[in-house]
């Protein structure tokens, strides 16, 4: 229960962070404010095993279930077909396998 803490924290940061930017220079477009949101909460939640790789007893299991729901979510997002949501689903997890080799390039806006 000790991942708990670190996936709530890291998801919150990052997705204030993501959408504050894009309230502040694209006021009015919600629908990209709610996508920026979900890529922020994305980012949040595979950064948090990167932060504290103790409290997770399998990281990389962590970061590819996440990835592929929000792989899933902006699936939906975008369109209401089931296979291109099962394909983003997958296209997320491996992002999310990926992660600790591409996440220490992101920048923070």
């Amino acid at each position: 229960m000790k991942w708990i803490k670190p996936t709530i924290l890291s998801s919150i940061f990052f997705s204030f962070a993501f959408s504050t930017v894009s309230l502040f220079f694209y006021y009015g477009e919600w629908e990209r404010l709610s996508i920026v949101t979900v890529f922020g909460i994305f980012i949040g939640l595979l950064a948090a095993p990167e932060f504290d790789r103790k409290a997770f007893k399998s990281p990389a299991l962590f970061q590819i279930i996440c990835g592929s729901l929000a792989g899933a979510t902006l699936g939906v997002f975008f369109t209401k077909q089931l296979e291109l949501i099962i394909l983003s689903s997958l296209i997320g997890g491996f992002a999310g396998w990926l992660a600790p080799y591409w996440l220490k390039h992101v920048q923070i806006p």
